[in-house]
């Protein structure tokens, strides 16, 4: 978006000379004060329509909003209309919004002719989290993968032990005396039980509400898993055990539907996913059973060759089944330039060398079954079974693990608690826009447009580093985790005083540098401070105003130029000028000055105001995406 700030410089000597004419006075560029959804949010149900309210009235063509996924894969939306007062642009989405990160792109016309646009993300049905330490990395989820593995384990040993019981049966009726080698599928729908509900609680400690397990995807699967689980281990204690089948398949479809392949293509990419899930946990948990019992009953030869061969025959298909699955969930999720060179396709190659193994065991038991090498068998199978075990842990990180076409889709940060502090400034070449709540930072890296703001660019590769030095204490580092294309969050212990946050922030393309922001704690909220302080600078005839700014932090403040204005005229190139600010809080210097900060995430802009005893401005100091600004007030009676 172009802001006040991008051509302020270009527009200063005419907007304000009109204004000591006697003109009428030129507006600011339009600022966007709120968007619906929210910037950086996640919601629980797919929007409807993008909202955008500006401080100002704008125009907007029909196709000024426009909305994308991660891929860059259009999502239909309707034409863009304006409401009160040309302040309020609405477009209906057309779409289906499944599970993800959805990008907002928008352009709008100011009542000076300039064009401004913006951009922002929201996700949809994801839990706020981010990860990283640059924007655009990916990472596994160790711990949910670590729950899965154990979620896949008893799924498969729930599933295959049925089967591998069936498999077993048939010898025990031609030799009754054979001991009878109970399955294990009980213990594995335990074992599934509790990794579901241990996923549960996860979503719900990350998102801080119990309604998510049943308003969000994530929450959904969670109950689903634990539903089915539970229902397979009652009917498991009862006569008809097969029955367990149908919930064990609630299960497989509850996974399908968390799959990657559903968010390629859904339903089909859920179905896929759900028969990969059977076939693998039938090879793994019938393999398992029929290695017990091939233990068990050892000094029976016959017996021993005989559930081998009923095995072997089921597991011919089966594995046939998981190669066609996984083949297809391959070709569909990685690229062939993806798969050295993310970590989901390095961890797929690690997937598809186990299963090569347990590929080579098992023919290497088959021909020691065709040949009567029951010792060598005996080696097999057990080897066999312990690399099946591995896939399963391989798939569960998998599962944990952004795929190649989600990179970029790191999950927007987690929304402020308390009162918000914003900050903001430049970096050398790069804006910087903090906002800092109880608990954490938030922070939002810009830079410069090239060329034409309505023309094409590539979005640069954002770094972050910082250090805390709070009033009372040793310098703190910061780690900063990536929550999207130059946005970063960390965990931040603030503490009562004035906290320094120093930043280095690097762009690709750009001249990087360090930027400090003084965040004052605890801070109150603004409330109506804003527009009082909006009201006492219309009321006044004559301010002159001392101003400097930079496109460049590195190159220092030029000397300042004075102009003489109205408080209408100043007030009308204000991103506050409607008495209205996403974020607003006051605290109180040293010096015992009140402090407004105000900060416009959706615009990249923040203004810290100093206010006299009368609610006048004293000092501005005025960030934007491209430059800095800072003024100092001098009232009539002050001459």
């Amino acid at each position: 978006m172009t802001s006040v700030f991008g051509r302020f410089c270009v527009l200063l000597a005419v907007v304000w000379g009109a204004a000591l004419a006697g003109a009428t006075p030129v507006a600011a560029h339009p600022v966007v004060l709120f968007t619906d959804p929210a910037l950086d949010s996640a919601v629980t149900e797919a929007p409807t329509s993008v909202t955008l309210v500006f401080n100002e009235a704008v125009t907007v063509g029909a196709d000024a909003i426009a909305v994308t996924d991660m891929r860059d894969k259009d999502v239909p939306v309707g034409r863009a209309t304006t409401a009160k007062d040309g302040t309020v642009v609405t477009a209906p989405v057309r779409g289906e919004l499944d599970r993800g990160v959805y990008r907002v792109t928008w352009q709008a016309t100011g009542v000076d002719g300039h064009g401004v646009e913006g951009e922002f993300r929201f996700a949809v049905g994801t839990a706020v989290t981010g990860a990283g330490t640059t924007s655009g990395g990916q990472s596994t989820d160790w711990v949910a993968a670590a729950v899965r593995w154990v979620l896949l384990a008893g799924f498969a040993l729930a599933l295959g032990g049925l089967i591998g019981e069936r498999i077993a049966a048939t010898a025990r009726a031609e030799n009754p005396a054979l001991p009878e080698v109970r399955p294990w599928s009980g213990h594995g729908a335990l074992l599934g039980l509790g990794a579901s509900v241990v996923a549960g609680a996860l979503h719900v400690a990350d998102i801080g509400s119990l309604a998510t397990l049943w308003g969000s995807g994530p929450g959904r699967v969670a109950v689903a898993d634990a539903v089915g689980f539970a229902a397979a281990f009652g009917l498991l204690a009862t006569r008809h055990r097969l029955w367990a089948l149908l919930p064990l398949a609630v299960v497989a479809a509850a996974e399908g539907t968390a799959s990657h392949s559903n968010v390629e293509i859904p339903i089909a990419g859920a179905a896929l996913t759900a028969v990969h899930i059977v076939v693998a946990g039938l090879w793994a948990g019938a393999l398992l059973h029929v290695a017990r019992a091939t233990a068990r009953w050892r000094s029976s030869r016959p017996a021993v060759r005989w559930v081998l061969l009923s095995y072997a025959r089921m597991a011919a298909w089966v594995f046939a089944a998981v190669v066609v699955t996984g083949t297809a969930m391959s070709v569909l999720l990685v690229p062939l330039d993806a798969w050295t060179t993310t970590r989901y396709g390095t961890t797929l190659l690690v997937k598809l060398a186990l299963v090569a193994t347990a590929a080579g065991l098992a023919l290497a038991g088959r021909w020691a079954l065709r040949h009567h090498r029951l010792r060598l068998l005996g080696r097999s199978v057990p080897a066999e079974s312990v690399t099946l075990v591995a896939v399963l842990a391989v798939a569960a990180a998998l599962v944990s693990t952004p795929s190649p076409g989600a990179e970029g889709q790191e999950l927007p940060p987690p929304p402020a608690r308390g009162v918000a502090v914003p900050a903001g400034g430049l970096a050398g070449q790069v804006g910087v826009n903090v906002v800092a709540s109880k608990g954490q930072a938030v922070v939002r890296l810009y830079t410069p447009r090239p060329g034409n703001v309505y023309g094409p660019r590539q979005a640069p590769e954002f770094a972050l580093s910082g250090q805390l030095e709070p009033p009372d204490g040793p310098p703190e580092p910061v780690r900063f985790r990536s929550c999207g294309g130059g946005c970063f969050v960390a965990p931040v212990s603030w503490r009562d005083g004035d906290n320094v946050l120093s930043l280095r922030a690097e762009a690709s393309g750009w001249r990087g540098g360090t930027y400090a922001a003084l965040i004052p704690w605890p801070a109150e909220p603004a409330g109506e401070l804003v527009e009082r302080t909006v009201r006492a600078m219309k009321r006044l005839d004559e301010v002159t105003i001392y101003e400097a700014g930079t496109s460049n932090a590195a190159t220092g403040l030029p000397d300042p130029t004075e102009l003489t204005v109205s408080g209408k005229v100043f007030l009308s190139n204000e991103p506050y000028n409607s008495g209205v600010a996403p974020i607003a809080a006051v605290s109180t210097d040293p010096s015992g000055r009140t402090r407004l900060l105000m900060g416009f995430p959706a615009s990249g802009a923040h203004a810290a105001l100093t206010l006299d005893g009368l609610g006048r401005v004293t000092e501005e100091t005025l960030t934007g995406p491209k430059h800095v600004f800072k003024r100092r007030f001098v009232y009539p009676e002050q001459d």
